[in-house]
Order: C-alpha cells, then structure tokens, then sequence
C-alpha cells in the first residue's frame, strides 16, 4: 500500500517538512528520503514500505530528451503534483509518468508535457460504477449533448460554470495556479451524495463534506487525486508502480533489469504480442500466464529512427524489454520497414537503399540491449514484394547482402545474440518478380551464401485451413481454394528443412516465428478461416506444437498472434488469428495452449 493520504495530510507533511529543512544543513535531509540524482530527484516516500526501511522508489529525470523533472518544477513540485508513484512507462505510445495528483505524458511533437485526463481513461476503462461506489464521484455528463452546438470558448465557459453551484468547491478549484492544467474541466454538475458535494473533473473529484468523517471536517472540502485514484482503480500497469531497484547514486542509477541468457539450444515457446504504443504490461502477463518463455515484437526501424541517421526514440522498446525481463521473457524483435530517410522516400515497407544504414541502426540497437534482447529476425517475408520490400522485385542475392551486414552488425555489438533469417511467407504462386515460392526463396538464399550469416532459419509454415498433420493427397474438404499448393500446409516446413540440408546446414534450427489459423474472417482474401471452428484453431495449434518439437530440427514457434483483437477491428485479416477476445478473455486457443504440456 502506497504511503500517502488526502491533500490535507499531503500539505501538513510538506510544512513539517519544510519546518526540518530550514533546522537542517543543505542536503541533510536528502539522505533519508530524497536526494538529487545525475539530471533529477529521487523520492521513495511513495514507495509502499514502512518509512526508513527501504530505499526503493521512483526516479524523476529528464533523461532521453523527456524534461519531467524540469516540467516538476515548473508546475509547482509537491505542492501541485505530489510525490511519484511509477517509474516512465509507455502509455498510447507516448512516454509516461504517475504522480500523485497529475500524469505526466511526453508528445515529442509538440515537445510539450501534457496532463493526462485520468478520470476520461477510467470512464474507458469502465470504471464508472466502480468510481461512484468507491470514490463517490458522479458519473459524467452526456458530453455530446451538453456540447451541443457550442464552440469550444463556451464549452469552457459552461463547463466551469459548473463550479457555480457550490462556492466552496469553486474556491478549492481555483486555488492553484492553472486549474484547467491541473483538475480540467468539469465533467459532472455538483451532484448531492448524501454525506457531501462532488463534482467530477478531468483530473480530478472534488468533494465538500456535510458531515465530520474521519478524513475531514464538516464544512471541509478535499480532493480526490487523478494519480492516486488512477493506480487504485487499476488502470495503470503493474510493472509501471514496482519501484526502480535503488538507491541511485548521483551518477549511478539503478542497473537494468537482464533477460536470462539465450541459446540456440531447446525449444522455444513464443507468441507475437502487439506490445507497441499500448501498455505492455497485461499481454506480457498473458504470455507469461500461458506457460511461454518468449515475446516477439515486429520493430518497425522507421518507428526509433524516422527523423534522420541517428536521432533514435527508444523509449518504447527500452519499456518493452525492462517489462519482459521483469517477467523473465525473452525478447525476439523483429526488424522491418526503413524510414523514409533510408529507402529513398518509399512509404511502403522498403528495404533500405544503402544495406550499412541498417548495420548502423542494429548496431546501436544491440549496443543498448546487450545481454538482454534474445534474438533479432532480419526483415520479414522478403519473398513478397509487397509485403515488406516495398513493392519492389524480390531477389534473394539482395536480400542475403542486407542480412550479412546485419549479422555482422550486431554480432560485433553482442555476440551472444541470436540473428534469425527472415522468414519467408507461403506465397502459392512463383512469377519470379513479386512472389516467390518459400522453397525456391530459401534455396536462392543459400546459394547467395546465406548459411554464414545466421544462427537460426525463419520460415512462416502456416496451416490455413488444413490441419497441421495434413498433405495433399490427404485433402478431404471439397473446397479446394487452399488445398492445390504445398505452402499452404504447415507441413510445408519439412520441404524448407530439407533445403537446409541440401547446402549443409541441416544442424542448425528452423524459428517458425509465425503460425496460426484463422477462423472465419471477414476479409474476403481470408474466407478459408470460416472452414476452421475456434476448438479446431486451438487443437491445430497444439498439434503443431507437438510436431515441431518433436520434429528436433525446430528451435522455437511463435503463435501469430495473442492480442491484435485488442487493437485491430473485426474487419481486419488479422482479428481472427488471435487467441484472445477484444476484451482480453481468453479463446478456447490460448487456453488449449496454456495446458500444453512444456
């Protein structure tokens, strides 16, 4: 439990506080609860332990480019944001802050720190009814009624005009410096709760009290802290309140945390999960939750590196990977899509125009993760070329120079590594231009010289609506849309091994970095998916599974995918493929594969 209470006992401790400094030398009382660090402060008053008995707690920097403890400063410190209650922690894709009464979040474009509406995420969240039971804060208006008609000066000018109904709750509401910035707007009328007032705010609910209770004098009018209320509600990850491991040192800050070290050796089980510009925290639970040991995020390079040669974003990979090694998952990221900088200003997926701007990027991108990212997949199904080569004619001789230089970039950064082949898609037709037949692909790459420069194959052996054990001449489904083509059958991947061993290079592993089934599917590119039921999706899985590991020559298979139904709409071709529901309720996929035996 966090070690903080209202604002009046927030304000008293904060005069006590100041009563001790002023009898205390410079710094001296720094060392008992926070002290200066390298480019900020660390607090560990909310660190959830009895004071004194720990030194845990929560950094404020304006590290990376992110001023939050400049922008503490200047809104007014303890006073007007309380104590932190997490570390930074990607929010929406933006990098983020709990404080006790406000959340930081960082928009690079605007290079501005903007307030968090926390009681409009919670009303996301469906946390209403809980907030009027627990919280005694109303529900919100119909904003597109009372809106209505009005430009967004009289939005603000009725909506403050809510505050008119109770003097006392006004006064409270304009006693900081900015209380727009700070509470927002009002989102409710005063409304009666019986024992007090309370009017609902953006940031905020403020409450006058009829009555003594036991945190407030009748009369008393107290405010209930959008951070405070934000964390209690549940809506902000886990892993974002642990307090960093400390104490800090004014040029020592705490070590990261390292994912286990990783071999080529055993049998890996992973999942795709879309872990970027969401919270992180509960599909990695998910995947930790099913008994797995492996999360791969397709990286898109445009996404750290999109305004020029070495200005490089790394906070939401830096969250991914702490978040993982905080679960003990190991991380496979897997590299795409090049800035426009990069390809010659193609938007379209390109592979980049000079191979040694992708060497650069991994390098720095292994220097930062070293030790603790697994293993990086060198582009993605490079056999089709609109899929991820930018629409232009595939060729593997191309494709295996950027992977060389790749291989020997981050090879020289972190040897211990593991560089995957991308993988290639089952296309079921071959013109030689825009798609190529995996098999022909994979034998075109290694007479390019690919064996020298990976540790592991990728391949994408997907089953579409063929169980995992089938061939064609076992096909029984009258439709025989995806029957007529070896590719489309997840026994595909003995044809791919077989390649490897024609060039000698059968020790080492095939990745299946993605398999999954569709069930029925709402683009018509994907209509077999209506041919799988959800219990066969999770039986063909399973089975695939099994088979791969007992194959021998599979190292590692990552289902495709665990959460796009959380982020993509039912009419995208990826909804159906993943294991869990919109709402994060498990399919009879995820839990078929949760009671997999490992």
């Amino acid at each position: 439990m966090h070690r903080f209470r209202r604002l009046s006992l927030v304000l008293a401790l904060i005069m006590v506080l100041s009563m001790v400094l002023a009898a205390l030398p410079m710094g001296a009382s720094a060392a008992a609860l926070d002290w200066d660090i390298t480019n900020g402060h660390y607090f560990t008053q909310t660190n959830g332990q009895p004071e004194g008995t720990s030194q845990a707690g929560y950094s404020v920097t304006n590290n990376d480019g992110v001023p939050f403890w400049d922008e503490f400063k200047r809104d007014g410190g303890l006073r007007i944001v309380g104590y932190p209650m997490s570390q930074r922690f990607m929010w929406d894709g933006f990098v983020t802050q709990v404080f006790q009464k406000a959340i930081f979040q960082w928009k690079p474009v605007d290079q501005r720190v903007d307030f968090i509406n926390a009681f409009d995420q919670m009303s996301l969240a469906g946390k209403d009814d809980w907030l009027l039971n627990f919280k005694s804060t109303p529900k919100p208006l119909d904003a597109a009624t009372f809106d209505a008609g009005k430009t967004w000066d009289q939005i603000v000018a009725a909506r403050l005009a809510l505050l008119n109904a109770n003097p006392a709750i006004k006064a409270v509401y304009n006693s900081v410096p900015d209380p727009i910035r700070l509470f927002g707007l009002p989102t409710s009328q005063v409304v009666d709760n019986g024992n007090h007032y309370a009017i609902r705010l953006q940031r905020a609910v403020i409450q006058q009290w009829k009555v003594a209770v036991p945190w407030a004098a009748a009369g008393q009018v107290t405010i209930g802290n959008g951070g405070d209320i934000s964390v209690q509600a549940g809506i902000i990850s886990g892993t974002a309140l642990q307090p960093e491991a400390g104490p800090p040192g004014t040029n020592n800050p705490p070590p990261p945390v390292v994912n286990p070290p990783v071999t080529t050796s055993g049998f890996g089980y992973g999942m795709q999960a879309h872990l970027w510009g969401v919270p992180a925290a509960q599909p990695l639970d998910m995947v930790k939750g099913a008994g797995f040991n492996w999360v791969k995020q397709q990286l898109r390079w445009e996404w750290v590196e999109k305004n020029g040669k070495g200005q490089f974003e790394w906070n939401t990979p830096d969250a991914i990977v702490d978040q993982a090694a905080a679960r003990g998952l190991k991380v496979l990221f897997s590299i795409t899509a090049s800035p426009q900088w990069a390809n010659g200003g193609n938007r379209v997926t390109a592979p980049p125009l000079n191979p040694n701007d992708l060497a650069d990027f991994l390098s720095a991108m292994a220097t930062r993760y070293k030790g603790r990212v697994g293993a990086y997949e060198i582009w993605n199904e490079q056999n089709l070329s609109c899929a991820e080569w930018g629409c232009k004619p595939v060729n593997a001789a191309d494709y295996v120079n950027l992977l060389r230089v790749a291989y020997q970039a981050v090879k020289a950064a972190d040897p211990s590594a593991i560089v995957v082949s991308g993988a290639l898609t089952p296309t079921g037709w071959n013109d030689g231009a825009t798609a190529v037949d995996d098999v022909v692909f994979m034998d075109q790459m290694y007479a390019a010289g690919m064996k020298n420069y990976c540790d592991v194959v990728g391949a994408h052996p997907n089953g579409f609506d063929n169980p995992p054990g089938d061939w064609m001449d076992k096909a029984t489904d009258d439709d025989a849309t995806m029957k007529g083509h070896p590719s489309f059958y997840f026994r595909r991947a003995e044809q791919l091994h077989d390649i490897m061993v024609k060039y000698g290079d059968g020790n080492k592993k095939l990745w299946f970095t993605e398999v999954g089934w569709s069930t029925a599917n709402a683009n018509p590119d994907y209509a077999y998916g209506a041919h799988n039921t959800e219990a066969e999706q999770a039986k063909f899985l399973v089975d695939a599974f099994t088979m791969s590991k007992n194959w021998g020559w599979v190292g590692a298979m990552f289902v495709w995918n665990l959460n796009f139904q959380t982020v993509v709409g039912a009419n995208d071709e990826k909804y159906p493929y993943g294991i869990v529901r919109s709402d994060w309720s498990p399919r009879p996929s995820y839990t078929a594969l949760q009671n997999l035996p490992k």
